[in-house]
């Protein structure tokens, strides 16, 4: 492992995979991997290894296999398992009464699946007195998590309590009492932050609610809840959070089962005023399960739905989180491919899986055995299972509070620690061979020439139970910035931090460079002497630089060309929208801004990039559907506005304010007329021809137009 310089391909031929990690725009930190709690918090919470059981899943530190897996430990067998440090935990609010409490057939008979999934409640018959002493397994187990730094706590439900269904039990059927419901929830809430001191992050209330499989008698506790239910129990649950001064406490919904279910019914809360409105919305959170059914979401199955729920959550301004997900393929094969899907086309802010300890099941990324009743002691049935370390890949490198990055390619994920100066890597070789893979950090330099770099890696592959063992990485400067190169072996993962890396301020115009010649006039010969005759005043500030401002154009008028060409959910579209993100970002490194820090408001940096997604707009949509489109006259009304305020936040000069117009104009159309016309068409070139004037104008690629912020 180490630095190296330089070089064409790696090994004998170059590399068969490779993918770019860029910055998004706005820059997002990772809220947290997390897990729920529910059957195994009953089962472990008040055994006698449940110290051990909350360091393995909330803990980094080693836990010895002879702790958990006594029958295991020797000298050819691992001699610990690495904790995965989960932040977020998931708490059951649980609908069981006792035997005694209900009546009919509370549980569903024979098919529930074992004591540990009767999850008591705390209100146990109606409208009667609460009993805090329930639950005691779950309880003590998310206190030894909050113990050991999870601050993430979020309340959900599967159910009501029994006799507020109209089946008169929490294994199945629909809600028959929602005031009661949410009141139930509210009074739960308040009691966990103030009774029991943990840090009640959000309130799910549901679980899958519009799914057809809860009918009464179930294996599980489920509840059907149609969307005008749930607005109601949401607003109503508002108020009672609110009462209780919890006015921070975020209701998060609906949970459902698969991203295309999520959208309708959160389009149907919108109609309900409870969601997403120009109001404001009263849910805080839009949680998803990653799930086809039983099966796993995968987008070769489902184009553009991740993508159109993450649009959603981006527009009405609130995290979008993947509250739940599970399956049985004990290789891990199929959990990588379900998260790095998720981060590639949802962008989620967290990430939790349903239940990392199952009772006899594949499911668990550790089997176990609950025993027969309570009074049985549970123990681990076997050691982790592959699918447990390609998990830990994920949670030990990509830690809570990291800006995420996003990949090109939906089989890497990458994450930056500014404060720290380090980035997080987890590549996976998706290819049934041996894969030479190269991921280029686009935005990223050594930081400290010479400086010793501490290189972490580690592999495992599943099919061979190599699991967490160290790797070699190769990192070297190629092209201005850094690239990670690596051989992979089939179907394997490896995870890499890589330490005393910063972001380049200028990475923008080295991606560009090469394609500004016939377009812009960036290399023409008059650009120098342009530039001469006319610097602006800010040119001796480091800030955004006229390159730059080139390649936003440039990205937003394709991405806004294609999306009119081949509509939203187009991987060419989606592709071209990162990068305008990542030159967004650039751009607003250049300014200071390091993230997930953004330039100051008064700085003029947002208008700068209003004005070039307005100019993109117009061109599309006048391209897509005439001068006289509505969308289209709005957009150009959005550019002359933002280009205006642009003027006089930044203190432009007239001159100089009217040649960056012009430029990105005629940028826009050129790229619009390009995608619309191809390269030899008239449009497209007499709209490059006046760009380039523009750009000689503004004195040249490495001019600065907005200069950075000012530090205090």
């Amino acid at each position: 492992m180490g630095v190296g310089p330089s070089h064409q391909g790696y090994g004998p031929g170059a590399p068969s995979l490779e993918a770019e990690a860029l910055l998004r725009y706005p820059p997002a930190r990772w809220s947290g991997w997390g897990c729920s709690l529910s059957w195994l918090g009953k089962a472990l919470g008040c055994c006698r290894e449940a110290e051990s059981w909350a360091d393995l899943l909330f803990s980094t530190r080693d836990v010895p296999v002879s702790q958990l897996w006594p029958n295991f430990a020797g000298p050819y067998m691992p001699a610990a398992v690495p904790g995965l440090g989960l932040s977020i935990a998931r708490y059951n609010v649980g609908g069981c009464g006792r035997p005694e409490e209900q009546t009919g057939h509370p549980y569903g008979g024979s098919k529930v699946r074992g004591w540990f999934a009767l999850i008591e409640g705390f209100q146990p018959v109606p409208n009667g007195e609460f009993d805090w002493t329930r639950d005691e397994g779950q309880r003590n187990f998310l206190h030894l998590a909050v113990e050991r730094g999870v601050d993430q706590v979020e309340l959900f439900a599967n159910a009501p309590m029994w006799w507020m269904s109209n089946s008169s039990s929490s294994f199945g059927g629909s809600l028959a009492q929602p005031d009661d419901f949410a009141n139930y929830l509210g009074e739960v809430a308040s009691q966990a932050r103030s009774g029991w001191g943990v840090p009640v992050r959000s309130v799910a209330p549901f679980n899958e609610p519009s799914a057809d499989w809860w009918m009464f008698p179930h294996d599980q506790e489920g509840c059907k809840v149609n969307s005008s239910q749930q607005a109601r129990v949401i607003a109503k649950l508002r108020d009672e959070l609110d009462q209780r001064g919890l006015s921070d406490v975020v209701i998060a919904a609906s949970d459902e089962n698969r991203p295309d279910q999520a959208i309708r019914t959160w389009q149907e809360l919108g109609k309900a005023d409870v969601a997403g409105g120009p109001s404001g919305s009263y849910v805080g959170c839009l949680n998803v399960h990653a799930y086809d059914g039983l099966e796993p979401w995968l987008e070769s199955r489902h184009r553009g739905f991740r993508s159109a729920l993450r649009r959603i959550a981006t527009v009405a301004g609130v995290p979008l989180c993947v509250s739940e997900h599970g399956n049985a393929d004990s290789s891990g094969v199929t959990l990588a491919q379900v998260i790095l899907e998720d981060f590639h086309y949802l962008q989620p802010a967290s990430w939790c899986y349903w239940q990392p300890v199952e009772h006899h099941s594949s499911w668990g990324l550790v089997e176990a055995d609950f025993g027969d009743a309570p009074s049985q002691e549970p123990k681990a049935a076997d050691l982790p299972h592959p699918k447990y370390y390609i998990f830990a890949h994920f949670t030990r490198f990509i830690r809570r509070g990291m800006v995420m990055l996003h990949c090109s390619e939906p089989w890497a994920a990458a994450s930056f620690a500014p404060e720290e100066n380090s980035l997080a890597a987890v590549i996976t070789n998706p290819t049934l061979g041996t894969s030479k893979q190269r991921l280029r950090l686009s935005a990223f330099v050594p930081k400290g020439r010479g400086s010793e770099r501490r290189i972490q890696a580690v592999l495992t592959e599943p099919n061979r139970r190599r699991l967490f063992v160290p790797c070699e990485v190769e990192v070297q400067e190629a092209a201005g910035c850094l690239e990670l190169l690596v051989e992979l072996p089939a179907r394997s993962i490896c995870s890499v931090l890589l330490p005393n890396v910063c972001l380049s301020g200028t990475e923008s115009k080295s991606l560009v460079e090469s394609t500004s010649t016939n377009m812009d006039g960036v290399d023409s010969p008059g650009a120098a002497q342009a530039g001469k005759l006319r610097k602006h005043s800010h040119d001796d500030q480091l800030g955004v630089t006229v390159q730059m401002v080139s390649s936003m154009a440039r990205a937003a008028a394709e991405g806004a060309a294609l999306e009119r060409w081949l509509g939203q959910a187009d991987l060419q579209t989606v592709r071209c929208w990162s990068r305008w993100e990542h030159e967004c970002g650039c751009a607003a490194t250049a300014m200071d801004a390091i993230p997930p820090a953004l330039p100051s408001a008064d700085s003029g940096f947002s208008d700068l990039l209003e004005a070039v997604c307005a100019a993109a707009w117009g061109a599309a949509n006048e391209r897509k559907y005439g001068a006289g489109n509505p969308d289209a006259q709005q957009a150009w009304d959005r550019f002359a506005r933002h280009i205006q305020q642009l003027a006089h936040r930044a203190g432009l000069s007239p001159e100089t304010t009217n040649d960056l117009k012009w430029y990105v104009f005629n940028v826009s159309w050129m790229m619009v007329n390009l995608r619309w016309y191809g390269s030899s068409s008239t449009d497209h070139t007499e709209a490059s021809d006046r760009a380039a004037h523009h750009f000689r104008q503004l004195g040249g690629s490495e001019n600065v137009i907005l200069r950075r912020c000012q530090k205090k």
